[in-house]
């Protein structure tokens, strides 16, 4: 009997080592949040251009910094996926793959809210320096 409930321990841990992910490349992963970083920086590099597109318009600056990121909503949209598919590619269960679609939504509105202050306060000052207040 002893044997036995010695046994338990060990085929509780083969278990949740089976259930483990196999080792992900290392390259492959380095690829991949590369990718989502090199996204977010276009999409803030695109909102930016937006912005200096309607500088001479007489919008308000949070007119023109929402203008902008509703152009640019289609990378934002491609900087999430590629984001929650880094994080899904680390993921084995259920849970884990429902926690990555979660922080991939929350890292595009963190994305999106950072880039409106950005733009709010660029748009004034570049306004402000071109004389145009």
């Amino acid at each position: 009997m002893k044997s036995v409930l010695a046994l338990i321990p060990v085929t509780l841990l083969a278990a949740a080592c089976a259930s483990r992910p196999p080792a992900a490349d290392p390259q492959a992963q380095e690829q991949a949040n590369a990718q989502w970083q090199s996204l977010r920086a276009d999409y803030t590099n695109c909102a930016r251009e937006q912005a200096d597109a309607g500088l001479p318009g007489r919008g308000s600056p949070q007119d023109l910094a929402g203008a902008a990121l509703k152009a640019c909503q289609s990378r934002l949209d491609a900087m999430r996926g590629a984001f929650r598919d880094y994080l899904d590619a680390q993921m084995v269960s259920s849970h884990g793959h429902d926690s990555a679609r979660q922080a991939a939504d929350r890292l595009a509105r963190d994305a999106e809210a950072k880039t409106r202050a950005y733009l709010v306060r660029y748009v004034e000052r570049e306004r402000y320096n071109a004389g145009l207040r």
